[in-house]
Protein backbone atom coordinates (compact mmCIF):
# COMPACT_ATOMS: atom_id res chain seq x y z
CA UNK A 1 0.00 0.00 0.00
CA UNK A 2 1.40 3.70 -1.39
CA UNK A 3 0.91 6.88 0.88
CA UNK A 4 1.51 10.46 -0.53
CA UNK A 5 0.28 12.78 1.44
CA UNK A 6 -1.29 15.95 0.11
CA UNK A 7 0.79 18.82 0.74
CA UNK A 8 -1.81 21.05 2.20
CA UNK A 9 -3.11 18.40 4.42
CA UNK A 10 1.09 17.79 6.09
CA UNK A 11 0.12 21.17 7.47
CA UNK A 12 -2.65 20.39 9.15
CA UNK A 13 -1.12 16.59 9.99
CA UNK A 14 1.49 18.45 11.66
CA UNK A 15 -0.70 21.13 13.79
CA UNK A 16 -3.30 18.82 14.83
CA UNK A 17 -0.14 16.38 16.08
CA UNK A 18 1.39 19.02 18.05
CA UNK A 19 -2.33 19.79 19.20
CA UNK A 20 -2.48 16.53 20.40
CA UNK A 21 1.35 16.16 22.16
CA UNK A 22 1.06 20.09 23.46
CA UNK A 23 -2.32 19.03 25.55
CA UNK A 24 -0.72 16.06 27.39
CA UNK A 25 1.72 18.34 28.05
CA UNK A 26 0.38 20.83 29.98
CA UNK A 27 -1.82 18.21 31.48
CA UNK A 28 1.47 16.67 32.55
CA UNK A 29 3.41 19.98 33.62
CA UNK A 30 0.73 20.81 36.25
CA UNK A 31 -0.85 23.32 33.70
CA UNK A 32 -4.16 21.26 32.35
CA UNK A 33 -6.70 24.42 32.70
CA UNK A 34 -4.44 25.67 29.87
CA UNK A 35 -5.10 22.51 27.74
CA UNK A 36 -8.86 23.79 27.40
CA UNK A 37 -7.48 26.03 25.65
CA UNK A 38 -7.32 23.45 22.59
CA UNK A 39 -10.82 22.62 22.25
CA UNK A 40 -13.36 24.74 20.40
CA UNK A 41 -15.60 26.75 22.42
CA UNK A 42 -18.51 23.98 21.01
CA UNK A 43 -16.01 21.36 21.73
CA UNK A 44 -17.18 18.23 23.87
CA UNK A 45 -14.75 15.89 26.12
CA UNK A 46 -16.36 12.37 26.22
CA UNK A 47 -15.82 9.61 28.54
CA UNK A 48 -16.26 5.92 26.84
CA UNK A 49 -17.35 2.89 28.48
CA UNK A 50 -14.79 1.75 31.30
CA UNK A 51 -13.90 4.82 32.00
CA UNK A 52 -13.55 5.84 35.94
CA UNK A 53 -16.16 8.71 35.30
CA UNK A 54 -18.41 7.92 31.76
CA UNK A 55 -19.81 11.25 30.57
CA UNK A 56 -19.31 13.97 28.15
CA UNK A 57 -18.46 17.53 29.24
CA UNK A 58 -19.17 20.00 26.84
CA UNK A 59 -17.91 23.78 25.80
CA UNK A 60 -17.08 26.16 29.04
CA UNK A 61 -17.48 23.00 31.36
CA UNK A 62 -14.41 21.42 29.82
CA UNK A 63 -12.05 24.80 31.29
CA UNK A 64 -13.46 24.18 34.43
CA UNK A 65 -13.28 20.38 34.54
CA UNK A 66 -9.55 20.73 33.15
CA UNK A 67 -8.62 23.26 36.26
CA UNK A 68 -10.10 20.96 38.76
CA UNK A 69 -7.85 18.53 37.49
CA UNK A 70 -4.92 20.85 37.55
CA UNK A 71 -5.95 21.76 40.94
CA UNK A 72 -4.85 17.83 41.79
CA UNK A 73 -1.18 18.37 43.15
CA UNK A 74 -1.15 14.79 43.80
CA UNK A 75 -1.86 13.23 40.59
CA UNK A 76 1.03 12.62 38.74
CA UNK A 77 0.62 11.41 34.97
CA UNK A 78 2.32 10.79 32.36
CA UNK A 79 0.66 10.35 28.83
CA UNK A 80 2.49 7.84 26.19
CA UNK A 81 0.72 8.68 22.60
CA UNK A 82 1.53 6.38 19.47
CA UNK A 83 -0.40 4.87 16.34
CA UNK A 84 -1.79 8.50 14.88
CA UNK A 85 -3.63 7.66 12.48
CA UNK A 86 -5.16 10.29 10.12
CA UNK A 87 -9.15 9.30 8.83
CA UNK A 88 -10.13 12.76 6.86
CA UNK A 89 -7.71 15.78 6.33
CA UNK A 90 -9.29 18.47 4.66
CA UNK A 91 -7.82 22.95 4.59
CA UNK A 92 -10.32 23.22 7.60
CA UNK A 93 -11.06 19.71 9.56
CA UNK A 94 -9.32 16.79 10.47
CA UNK A 95 -10.46 13.30 11.90
CA UNK A 96 -7.88 11.13 13.72
CA UNK A 97 -7.34 8.09 16.22
CA UNK A 98 -4.55 7.25 18.38
CA UNK A 99 -3.47 5.13 21.14
CA UNK A 100 -2.70 6.57 24.89
CA UNK A 101 -1.41 4.96 27.73
CA UNK A 102 -1.85 6.60 31.20
CA UNK A 103 1.04 6.24 34.07
CA UNK A 104 -0.44 7.70 37.14
CA UNK A 105 0.43 8.08 40.84
CA UNK A 106 -1.84 9.79 43.72
CA UNK A 107 0.97 9.25 46.34
CA UNK A 108 4.42 11.28 47.10
CA UNK A 109 5.83 7.89 45.87
CA UNK A 110 5.22 8.18 42.45
CA UNK A 111 4.75 4.17 42.14
CA UNK A 112 3.28 3.95 39.04
CA UNK A 113 2.34 1.21 36.24
CA UNK A 114 -0.12 2.07 33.42
CA UNK A 115 -3.45 2.61 35.02
CA UNK A 116 -5.18 3.49 31.34
CA UNK A 117 -4.83 2.01 27.67
CA UNK A 118 -7.55 3.78 25.50
CA UNK A 119 -8.43 4.34 21.77
CA UNK A 120 -9.14 7.90 20.77
CA UNK A 121 -10.84 9.29 18.78
CA UNK A 122 -11.07 13.33 17.94
CA UNK A 123 -12.39 15.84 14.97
CA UNK A 124 -10.35 19.11 14.77
CA UNK A 125 -11.52 22.07 13.24
CA UNK A 126 -10.44 25.08 11.97
CA UNK A 127 -11.10 28.18 14.45
CA UNK A 128 -10.08 31.19 12.52
CA UNK A 129 -6.54 30.96 12.27
CA UNK A 130 -6.11 27.91 14.97
CA UNK A 131 -6.99 24.20 14.29
CA UNK A 132 -9.23 23.33 17.77
CA UNK A 133 -10.83 19.98 19.26
CA UNK A 134 -14.23 19.72 18.35
CA UNK A 135 -14.54 16.24 19.61
CA UNK A 136 -12.87 13.85 22.02
CA UNK A 137 -13.58 10.31 23.04
CA UNK A 138 -11.60 8.52 25.08
CA UNK A 139 -12.51 4.66 25.02
CA UNK A 140 -10.71 2.40 27.91
CA UNK A 141 -9.27 -0.58 26.25
CA UNK A 142 -7.26 -1.56 29.35
CA UNK A 143 -7.67 -0.79 32.98
CA UNK A 144 -5.63 -1.26 36.30
CA UNK A 145 -7.43 -3.10 38.79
Amino acid sequence: MSYTPDLDALSVRLAVTDGIHRFYDLVDSGRAGASADLFHADGTLTFGPGAPQPGTISGSNIKTAMQAREELKSAFTRHLIGNIVFDRISPSAADVRYLMILFRSDDATRVALPSIVADIIESWVRDGDDLRIMSRTILPTFLKA
